[in-house]
């Protein structure tokens, strides 16, 4: 069975009208896909500013405590938990895989289950996080910042520097005209 379809999918393939076709249905549904994001970001969060692009696969939890500014891009795969506020200042842009989360447990008490706790996350005007990144609560980015992929934020980042690691440090500051 598995040979007669490889063998149909070949003969298919073999002609570039097909090809083409799988094409443009593909670019159609992947424009679809882009459109509901647009409107699903919409219709969650009431605050943010114009030109804010968000991928149709974001997680969002508390989309009542998202604040967005202008031309924020959040990429594919980003998880959002805001139990307590997440202010994304103008042009922030979150890569693939990014979470920011503003909940923690409340480890003090010694009885379980553990009580969520909560503090605001900001990232300032022009912040870039790279893929795969972690922002934890209470953390605070300054403008133009960037976050290297895979870094863990525990703690905040001055304006202008460029963090990398788990937990992220300095590595060096960026020159930026604009910040």
């Amino acid at each position: 069975m598995k040979h007669l379809i490889l063998r149909l999918e070949r003969y298919l393939f073999s002609f570039r009208i097909f090809s083409f076709f799988v094409s443009i249905v593909e670019w159609l549904f992947f424009r679809v896909l882009w459109l509901w994001g647009r409107i699903r970001l919409a219709s969650k969060i009431r605050s943010r500013g114009l030109g804010c692009v968000c991928h149709w696969s974001v997680e969002i939890k508390y989309p009542e405590n998202i604040l967005l500014g202008n031309n924020v891009v959040i990429g594919k795969s980003v998880t959002l938990g805001a139990k307590a506020n997440i202010n994304l200042g103008n042009h922030v842009r979150l890569s693939k895989g990014v979470v920011l989360e503003t909940a923690y447990l409340d480890f003090s008490e010694r009885k379980l289950p553990y009580s969520h706790l909560a503090k605001p996350i900001t990232l300032e005007e022009g912040v870039w996080v790279g893929t795969n990144s972690i922002i934890l609560s209470g953390v605070t980015i300054g403008k133009g910042a960037v976050v290297a992929a895979g870094s863990v934020v525990t703690k905040d980042v001055r304006a202008g520097c460029l963090v990398s690691g788990i937990p992220a440090r300095l590595i060096r500051i960026v020159k930026n005209e604009n910040y």
